[in-house]
């Protein structure tokens, strides 16, 4: 294409020092290759925190574990990252009560990971350790993409209900229950809690969080006779166990389990919750008739501004 130009195709060719300083960059890391394995055999780790919100439980941190065979996730959450390496242990051992066999563990260069404590407890079991390169979180793309999507999931569901933020840890926790009730591409006409728990799950009781929902008054809790025997609370997720479902209680700020629960049916018209008057208490009196006392038709119940109110008065209460 040009004049005067001789190339000799057997000059060798030798790596420019100023062009590795100038263009070194990521090495691609291809296609992943799926290693067929058992449930409970490869895990997936991955720590997310620190969050700048305390859990109402107080926990900053949570822990994900992901299958390798059916990406059945659970989720731990820690105080700090110093409790990591008890919550694998413990997870492993519920394997292997329920005859699964772990081999073994993928996860970052964490500090959190990479521990002698964990490091001997998992060689006298036979488990090892699969370690991404540093700064290679795509090698651990299980994990990684499953915290985006619980992530997602939560910051979907807190913006939806309206609930404070100190409730992300009832819902990541309620994200990676529904997820695992749910369809996965490589699992055709199942889901992962079918195959990890050996039955087909019932999906009747789920609701979404952050559902009004109606709470019997028991225990302690109970009040005067004449008085609601329910409390409206808010659902932050459901207990297995014992078939119960887990409510927000703001006025405690706590969050309970109970069984004695009703989620209202919504209704096409529903009653208003402004303060009701009674019809024509507006109207000017009739001619003699007494005039009205404007202070039982006060809606926010406060007294006029220009009356003298004594603070040192006994207190008083007016009839409804």
């Amino acid at each position: 294409m040009v004049d005067r130009l001789h190339v000799n195709l057997l000059s060798p060719k030798p790596d420019c020092i100023a062009c590795i300083k100038a263009k070194l960059h990521e090495v691609p890391y291809g296609p992943m290759t799926k290693k067929f394995t058992q449930p409970g055999e490869l895990t997936h780790v991955d720590l997310w925190g620190k969050y700048d919100v305390m859990s109402i439980h107080g926990n900053s941190y949570y822990l994900l574990m992901v299958d390798d065979a059916l990406r059945y996730i659970t989720v731990e959450f820690l105080k700090a990252k110093s409790e990591a390496a008890d919550k694998i242990k413990e997870y492993f051992a519920y394997l292997m009560a329920r005859g699964k066999t772990p081999c073994a563990l993928r996860m970052d260069r964490g500090t959190e990971f990479v521990n002698e404590d964990l490091q001997t407890w998992c060689n006298s079991q036979g488990i090892k350790f699969q370690l991404t390169a540093p700064y290679s979180p795509s090698q651990n793309g299980v994990a990684e993409r499953m915290n985006c999507t619980l992530v997602e999931l939560l910051r979907a569901m807190l913006a939806a209900s309206e609930l404070p933020k100190f409730l992300w840890e009832p819902a990541v926790a309620h994200a990676a229950y529904v997820r695992n009730l749910a369809y996965m591409k490589f699992l055709p006409n199942t889901a992962p809690y079918q195959i990890w728990h050996g039955r087909k799950p019932n999906v009747a009781h789920l609701c979404e969080f952050g559902a009004p929902v109606w709470i019997l008054s028991q225990g302690q809790h109970i009040i005067q006779k004449m008085l609601p025997k329910s409390q409206h609370c808010a659902y932050v997720g459901h207990d297995d166990g014992s078939k119960a479902i887990k409510y927000y209680n703001a006025a405690t700020r706590n969050i309970l389990t109970l069984r004695n629960f009703h989620f209202l049916v919504p209704s096409i018209s529903s009653p208003s919750e402004e303060l009701a008057i009674e019809p024509g208490m507006d109207d000017p009196p009739h001619e003699g008739e007494p005039e009205r006392d404007t202070w039982s038709v006060n809606p926010v119940g406060r007294a006029p501004e220009n009356d003298h109110i004594d603070v040192d008065a006994p207190r008083k209460t007016r009839g409804v």
